[in-house]
């Protein structure tokens, strides 16, 4: 009886992986979109500006897409930067988090609780008391990180969030801290210009206001007036430098009170208008994080001390409300 051989069963192909960019590209790259600035990424590095440049230059190279755009003296991501920016992000912070973790784990530390805040209120209202828990909780360790960004507790080394908006966080819990409202502040030494201000004394002056661009036009409404013609308006988006333009005598500002409190009890700042009541934002500060933290001690600590502190803020600040004629 003849055989028949049986034929060899397909190989299917595997396709082939994309290869990965340069691993050192990526880091320079990440580095120097997080500070944006190629000399910064460099210190933080340890290595030349001209190595940070030639790393992205030949990251841009590979993934065929500019990731900057370059001008004197500054950086800036395009889109596809901004995209790439925002994945490795997560990336290297995981994987940082990853070699905290593993490199520590034999040694003997303390609990640590990761905090992630909007800038403005972190430098402003956070900073200023932290020394207060740290010497509460001698056994624990804080790590601030400053962001606009919402963080994504599922997949980011993170414990803790307090963010200024609407309270609106699907699935954390979420605790509201102190509402928010605008108030009309200066420097002494301008102030010092009236003895009594009035709204049409603010015509000469230089204006500021950061990412609430018609809070100037609400505020002048309130008083059934319009903004002055010709005015000079100054924005700064980021509210902490509004305030220290203000502290240092650049404008008159409207800013939060939440940020200018401290300044104000301080005397680095003057209410100009005392018995006008604050403008609300509308926002307000809140403290969110999932659930299953809280079960962690040093979060929970952290959480409640937070609370404890923003008590002060929420007084201060109807205090600040003028007692109906």
């Amino acid at each position: 009886m003849s055989r028949v051989a049986a034929r060899p069963a397909p190989v299917t192909a595997v396709p082939r992986a994309q290869p990965l960019p340069s691993l050192n590209a990526l880091l320079a790259f990440e580095a120097a979109a997080r500070h944006s600035s190629f000399t910064r990424a460099a210190a933080e590095l340890g290595v030349t500006q001209t190595a940070i440049s030639h790393q992205v230059r030949a990251l841009e190279t590979e993934l065929g897409t500019p990731l900057f755009r370059r001008a004197p003296q500054r950086i800036s991501l395009t889109p596809q930067g901004a995209a790439w920016a925002a994945e490795l992000s997560v990336v290297f912070a995981r994987l940082r988090e990853c070699n905290r973790q593993l490199r520590g784990r034999h040694a003997a530390t303390r609990a640590v609780v990761s905090v992630s805040i909007i800038p403005s209120f972190g430098s402003r209202w956070l900073v200023p008391r932290l020394g207060r828990f740290l010497l509460e909780h001698p056994e624990l360790d804080v790590r601030i990180s400053a962001s606009e960004r919402l963080v994504d507790f599922a997949v980011e080394p993170v414990d803790i969030g307090i963010r200024y908006g609407l309270g609106q966080y699907p699935g954390l819990v979420t605790t509201k801290l102190a509402d928010d409202a605008l108030v009309v502040v200066a420097a002494p030494s301008l102030a010092a210009q009236h003895a009594h201000w009035q709204p049409l004394d603010l015509a000469r002056e230089t204006l500021l206001h950061d990412d609430f661009p018609e809070a100037w036009a609400r505020w002048f409404r309130a008083r059934g007036r319009g903004v002055p013609a010709g005015v000079r308006q100054t924005q700064l988006t980021d509210s902490g430098m509004l305030i220290e333009a203000a502290v240092r005598a650049q404008g008159v500002a409207l800013a939060r009170w939440s940020l200018a409190a401290d300044e104000l009890e301080l005397g680095r700042l003057t209410l100009l208008f005392p018995r006008a009541a604050p403008l609300p934002t509308g926002l307000a500060y809140f403290v969110t994080t999932p659930r299953e933290n809280l079960r962690r001690g040093a979060v929970a600590a952290f959480r409640d001390w937070v609370l404890s502190e923003a008590q002060g803020l929420r007084l201060s600040q109807r205090a600040a409300v003028p007692a109906p004629p």
